[in-house]
């Protein structure tokens, strides 16, 4: 938000100085083009307007009534018959330079708080909907004893694996800002299903048994259903879009051999297969009950193992390119949570 408010300042001087300019320019051609008898003194409106549009009235005012002084009463009427310009005629052009101004100005100040409004409120909405985000998977939490910084950690990742993936060509077109913005948010979600797991499954200490563990996989159905009643009242919402496609499909494997579809490649979609590197590596390196947590060093290469048949190649390759960084965000928030019971590890790396 900083840097776009840095951006947006630098380019309003930007647009100053260039104004300023064009109107030092009109004024050279109003002069040598034989004084204010010929027409080119109404291009001075243009960087009028370019001001009062760019910064408000009270700005455009201001360039109106230094523009009119520059064509005014040290303007010629005619510079090759040496015949100066009546008061009159520019204390007119100043009056209809400023009433240009001040009417441009009025409607661009006008919209400028409408959009500034709107802004506001899509704050508002954006961030009613991470408080919406956050509390149902501090509420899937309440029942999964997982471990307590994990949302925070893959959202993080998911992030920065966006972010890395955005710069290969194929995806520049796929990946932008809102992207990378969404995934991150709705990424804690991946395992909201699982508020519909039964205690006795979920909290199980030991490895479940294979009716147990079918019933585990349910929660990727579970969790995707009940956002799709959500999305059936906002059907535009790429939000819930996102939040869907991760839910069901992060259990999915690039070799097909995943659940709850066994979709195979880029049938699985993309939001999904960049969350299903990011679970497996933080599963791999929490602690858990039947396993001790592994080093980043082993998390790299099982996953590294794992390309082309768990996951998709080309977003492993980018794990690995960036995987210091990823590092880096496990130890930043390693101390936040508490280790508890947690099965996102077995039958062949994750629930």
């Amino acid at each position: 938000m900083r840097q776009a408010e840095t951006h947006l300042r630098k380019r309003k001087v930007y647009i100053s100085i260039f104004s300023y300019f064009l109107s030092v320019v009109i004024t050279s051609v109003v002069y040598f083009t034989g004084g204010t008898s010929k027409v080119y003194a109404n291009l001075m409106y243009i960087p009028i307007a370019i001001m009062a549009s760019t910064h408000g009235k009270w700005h455009g005012l201001l360039h109106a009534l230094i523009s009119s002084l520059l064509v005014g009463p040290f303007m010629p009427l005619d510079t090759v018959m040496a015949v100066s310009q009546e008061s009159i005629n520019w204390i007119v052009r100043l009056f209809i330079y400023s009433a240009i101004a001040l009417v441009i100005g009025f409607f661009s100040d006008y919209y400028r708080q409408e959009y500034k409004d709107r802004v506001k409120k899509e704050i508002e909405i954006a961030e009613a909907k991470l408080a919406m985000v956050y509390s149902l998977v501090k509420l899937a939490e309440s029942r999964d004893d997982n471990t307590g910084a994990h949302i925070e950690r893959v959202a993080q990742i998911c992030r920065l694996l966006a972010s890395n993936l955005r710069r290969r060509k194929k995806y520049q077109d796929y990946i932008d800002d809102e992207y990378i913005e969404k995934i991150t948010q709705v990424s804690p979600l991946h395992d909201i299903g699982k508020v519909g797991i039964p205690d006795h499954i979920l909290l199980k200490p030991g490895r479940l048994t294979a009716e147990e563990y079918e019933l585990m996989k349910t929660h990727t159905t579970i969790g995707a259903n009940t956002l799709l009643e959500v999305k059936e009242k906002f059907p535009d919402n790429r939000f819930l879009e996102l939040a869907i496609s991760i839910t069901h499909f992060h259990h999915e494997k690039w070799d097909g051999t995943g659940y709850p579809q066994g979709l195979a490649g880029t049938a699985i979609p993309l939001s999904a297969r960049i969350m299903a590197i990011a679970d497996v590596y933080d599963a791999l390196r929490s602690k858990r009950v039947y396993k001790e947590a592994f080093s980043h060093e082993d998390s790299v290469r099982i996953i590294q193992q794992e390309s082309g048949k768990s996951f998709d190649p080309e977003i492993v390759e980018v794990f690995i390119e960036c995987e210091a960084q990823i590092e880096k965000i496990f130890r930043q928030y390693e101390n936040l949570g508490h280790n508890g019971v947690n099965r996102s590890f077995p039958q062949r790396l994750s629930y």
